[in-house]
C-alpha cells in the first residue's frame, strides 16, 4: 500500500545533510568529513558559510535542478503588477494561479519556497550554533554574514507571510518542530537588532571602493545597512531609515553604471550598482548548481510560434528555445512611455511591443494566439546566449543583484520626503533620472517618489513589497486578473517566405480580454495581506495558525 508522508519544513531540516557546496565563496568542498569532527578550524566554519549563501542563493534566485522554478524573485513578480504570465494558461498553473491571485495553501510554490527560507535559517543556525565568534576574526566574520543572511530570509518571510515561527536556534527534538506563530513586532525587533549589531560588531567586510569588483559577493556591511534601512522604510520609521541608507551613500563605495542593458547579465558581475549579488561563475562540471533563470521557462515563446529571422542576433543573442511565462502588462509599457516617450533608454532597454517584429527580426509564420500577453516582451533579465550554456539553458554565469544602488537612491529619497528634506530627495531622485537622460525635476512628492521606483526598478522583485507597505496593494491589484488577455498575431498573406530575415513581414495584432473563471481572481480584502501557510505546515505543526481568509 502506497503511504503518503509529509514531512514539516522544520523536521525536515533536523536531516539537513552537513555537506556544502563551496561554489559560492570558491571554498573546498569538504569532502565526508563527520559532523564530529568538521565544526572545528576556520576552514570549516567558512565551508559551512558557504552553504549559507548557496541555500540563500537558492531560495532567492534560483535551485539546482532542471524543471524547479520556483524562486523568490519570481514569486514577488507574479505577485506584483510588474509582469504577467504566458505561454497557456494550463502551463505551470503553480505560477499562473500566483500572479491571477488565486492563492492557494496547496501551490507547491508556496511549499518549496517557505521551505527553502527556512532550509537558509537552519544553516545559519547551525553555525551560529557550533562557532565561537572569539575564537578567530575568520570565524568572527562568517558568523556575522549568517546572522545578516538568516535576516534577509526572515525579512521576506515576515512581509510576504506575516507571522511566521522566529526560529533561532537548530531544532533537535519533535516537540521543538511544534513552533508557534511569532508576532509581526517581535520579528522585525529581531532583525533591527540582528543588523544593527553586526554593523556596530565591525567584523562584516567592506567593499573598497567602486572598483572593488569583489566587494559585493559577500553580506557586507552596506549589505546590513541596507537591508535595515528596507525594514525601517517598511515599519515607517523614516528617520532612522534615512541615516542608516545615507550611511551607504556617503560610504563612496557605490555608482550608478552607465549601460543599463547589462543588469542581471556577466557583463555587470561585480559592478559599482550592486551592493550585495548572488554570484556564479561557468563552470559545467557544477551547472546544476549555477541555474538561477531558467531561460527556456522565461525566454519569449519560440517554443510556441516564434522564429528568429537570419540576423535577429544583431538585436539580442536570444536562445531559441522558450515558453514565455513572463509578459509584461500594457500599463507598465505605457507609464514608461507617459515619462520618457517611446524612445526612452529604460523603455528602449527593458521592454519590446510586439509590433517591434519585422524592425528587430522575429516571424510568426502562422496565425498564433497568446494566453495573457497585451503585446509586450521583456528585455530586462532576459537570458542571453552569452550568459547560459545553451545545451543545458540552465548553467547561468550572470550574478543577480538582491541589492541596487538605485534602489538605496530612491529609499533614501523617500525617507528624505517622509522627513521634510525634499532638497536631499530631489538631488537622489535626479541623479537616477540623470543616468537615463531624463530632465531633472524641481518639486517632490509620494506620488513622484512611488512613479520613479516603479520605473527605475521595474521587474526587479521589489513592486509588491512597495504596495504593501505603502499600503497601495488592495487599489492597485484590486483587478489585477479580473479580465485575461489573449494576443492573436494572424501573418499577412502576402508575406514573402524567402525573406529569411522576416524584416518585410506584416502581422495584424488583436487582443481579446475574457473574464477570469477564479471567483477569487485579484486581490482579496481581508485575505491578500499575507501568503497562505503551506498546507503540510499547518497538518504537521500544530501550533502554527493559518493566516486569515485560508
Amino acid at each position: 500500500m502506497k503511504k503518503s508522508i509529509i514531512i514539516s519544513t522544520f523536521a525536515a531540516l533536523a536531516i539537513v545533510s552537513t555537506s556544502c557546496n563551496p561554489d559560492l565563496l570558491n571554498i573546498p568542498q569538504m569532502g565526508v568529513t563527520s559532523e564530529e569532527t568538521f565544526y572545528v578550524t576556520d576552514e570549516d566554519c567558512e565551508q559551512a558559510t558557504a552553504a549559507v549563501y548557496n541555500a540563500s542563493r537558492k531560495v532567492l534566485t534560483g535551485k539546482p535542478s532542471i524543471g524547479s522554478y520556483e524562486n523568490a524573485f519570481f514569486l514577488k513578480n507574479l505577485l506584483s503588477d510588474d509582469i504577467r504570465t504566458g505561454s497557456t494558461r494550463t502551463d505551470q498553473t503553480n505560477l499562473q494561479q500566483i500572479w491571477e491571485m488565486h492563492l492557494v495553501t496547496t501551490n507547491d510554490w508556496f511549499r518549496i519556497i517557505y521551505d527553502e527560507y527556512y532550509s537558509s535559517i537552519y544553516l545559519a543556525n547551525l553555525v551560529l550554533e557550533k562557532f565561537n565568534p572569539e575564537d578567530s576574526e575568520i570565524k568572527a566574520r562568517n558568523i556575522a554574514e549568517c546572522r545578516g543572511l538568516r535576516a534577509l530570509s526572515y525579512y521576506d518571510l515576515v512581509t510576504l507571510w506575516g507571522r511566521v515561527p522566529l526560529v533561532t536556534k537548530v531544532l533537535k527534538t519533535a516537540d521543538e518542530f511544534q513552533v508557534e506563530n511569532t508576532e509581526i513586532a517581535e520579528i522585525w525587533k529581531f532583525i533591527e537588532d540582528e543588523l544593527n549589531d553586526i554593523i556596530k560588531g565591525g567584523k562584516l567586510t567592506q567593499r573598497q571602493g567602486i572598483g572593488d569588483k569583489n566587494g559585493s559577493a559577500r553580506f557586507t556591511i552596506d549589505a546590513a545597512r541596507t537591508l535595515l534601512g528596507k525594514a525601517y522604510m517598511y515599519q515607517g520609521k523614516y528617520a532612522e531609515a534615512k541615516a542608516v541608507l545615507t550611511d551607504v551613500i556617503q560610504s563612496g563605495n557605490f555608482d550608478l553604471i552607465s549601460d543599463i542593458t547589462t543588469f542581471y547579465h556577466p557583463q555587470a558581475n561585480g559592478c559599482e550598482e550592486y551592493v550585495y549579488e548572488h554570484v556564479r561563475h561557468y563552470d559545467m562540471s557544477t551547472a546544476y548548481d549555477q541555474d538561477g533563470w531558467h531561460g527556456i521557462l522565461w525566454n519569449w515563446p519560440f517554443a510556441l510560434g516564434f522564429n528568429m529571422g537570419s540576423d535577429a542576433q544583431n538585436f539580442y543573442k536570444f536562445n531559441a528555445q522558450g515558453y514565455s511565462q513572463c509578459q509584461v502588462p500594457k500599463d507598465l509599457y505605457d507609464a514608461f512611455v507617459a515619462e520618457e516617450g517611446v524612445d526612452g533608454m529604460r523603455v528602449n532597454a527593458w521592454i519590446v511591443p510586439i509590433t517591434k517584429f519585422p524592425e528587430i527580426g522575429i516571424g510568426v509564420a502562422a496565425e498564433k494566439t497568446y494566453y495573457n500577453s497585451e503585446g509586450y516582451l521583456r528585455l530586462k533579465w532576459l537570458a542571453s546566449t552569452d550568459d547560459e550554456n545553451v545545451t543545458m539553458w540552465h548553467a547561468n554565469q550572470s550574478n543577480t543583484p538582491v541589492f541596487k544602488y538605485d534602489d538605496v537612491l530612491l529609499l533614501a529619497a523617500e525617507a528624505c520626503v517622509q522627513t521634510g528634506d525634499n532638497a536631499t530627495a530631489l538631488k537622489y531622485v535626479n541623479k537616477v533620472r540623470s543616468r537615463v537622460n531624463l530632465a531633472p525635476i524641481s518639486d517632490i512628492n509620494m506620488d513622484v517618489i512611488k512613479k520613479e521606483r516603479r520605473l527605475e526598478l521595474a521587474m526587479d522583485g521589489v513592486r509588491f513589497q512597495d504596495l504593501k507597505r505603502w499600503g497601495d496593494a488592495p487599489k492597485v491589484l484590486a483587478e489585477k486578473s479580473k479580465m485575461l488577455p489573449y494576443l492573436t498575431i494572424s501573418p499577412d498573406p502576402s508575406n514573402d517566405p524567402n525573406d529569411g530575415t522576416y524584416h518585410s513581414w506584416k502581422y495584424t495584432f488583436k487582443v481579446e480580454y475574457k473574464p477570469n473563471n477564479y471567483d477569487d481572481h485579484s486581490w482579496t480584502t481581508g485575505r491578500d495581506d499575507y501568503l497562505p501557510f503551506p498546507q503540510n505546515e499547518i497538518d504537521v505543526n500544530k501550533k502554527l495558525q493559518q493566516n486569515p481568509g485560508y
